[in-house]
């Protein structure tokens, strides 16, 4: 992904979500992503499963969950999951620039950059098996009286146990059920503690599943569905 040979044809096989998809050079896969980004995003994870497996003891009351990650990190490794799960076709040849997210891709790949100004990184505890990516979406509240306040584009990633949902240009009006933890100030910043509430979860089907005067628009090949078979207990 740094210049036009990367869009090249390589002999050698990325996988992505298991499937054999060049989507992501090999730099991006295994160096930045792999080793630099995933890192972050598994300790973030971790913590909220812990947090989740206390509230479900009783342990902890009330039903809050608090988190401590680098949000950069974790925001970076968010948009190189979505990066690396275009379709075929989008990155069979190398593009200068992809629009909207062209800032994102630069985020990724540019590990001094701040978090891009025109985008909004929104997270919520997700309590569901099925995981999920839709890419280029469009979600619009017909409600809002003004019609530059009534659509907002973005990207959505969810697994056990968070929901993401990185959003474009998002108008005030626009309002979105998740706590925000957009990366603010420069990448070097220290760890920064988030809070989650499990009584605020939002439906498992939040955002793809709108209700009330909402709605969504998306293209098939641009999003995904897949749950993992349940895990085996090992025999005595």
């Amino acid at each position: 992904m740094d210049s036009q040979s990367s869009g090249k044809q390589r002999d050698s096989i990325f996988i992505q979500g298991g499937l054999k998809f060049q989507t992501l050079c090999g730099t991006c896969n295994n160096h930045r992503l792999g080793l630099h980004y995933d890192p972050e995003l598994k300790h973030f994870v971790d913590q909220m499963r812990t947090g989740m497996q206390a509230v479900a003891r009783n342990v902890v009351l009330p039903r809050i969950v608090r988190v401590k990650a680098d949000l950069n990190l974790v925001a970076r490794s968010v948009v190189g999951h979505i990066l690396a799960a275009h379709s075929v076709e989008d990155t069979q040849k190398w593009r200068d620039d992809i629009g909207a997210s062209e800032s994102l891709r630069q985020y990724f790949l540019h590990s001094d950059r701040e978090f891009p100004s025109e985008w909004r990184l929104y997270c919520w505890p997700y309590l569901s098996r099925k995981q999920v990516i839709l890419r280029h979406a469009g979600w619009m509240d017909i409600s809002l009286p003004n019609a530059g306040d009534k659509t907002v584009y973005g990207h959505i990633l969810k697994f056990l146990p968070f929901g993401f949902w990185l959003v474009h240009n998002q108008p005030m009006e626009f309002t979105i059920d998740a706590l925000d933890i957009t990366p603010r100030g420069a990448p070097d910043l220290e760890p920064e503690t988030v809070s989650f509430d499990l009584r605020q979860a939002p439906h498992h089907l939040y955002p793809e599943n709108p209700s009330g005067h909402q709605i969504m628009v998306f293209a098939n090949e641009q999003s995904s569905v897949a749950e993992p078979p349940p895990v085996r207990e090992k025999s005595k």
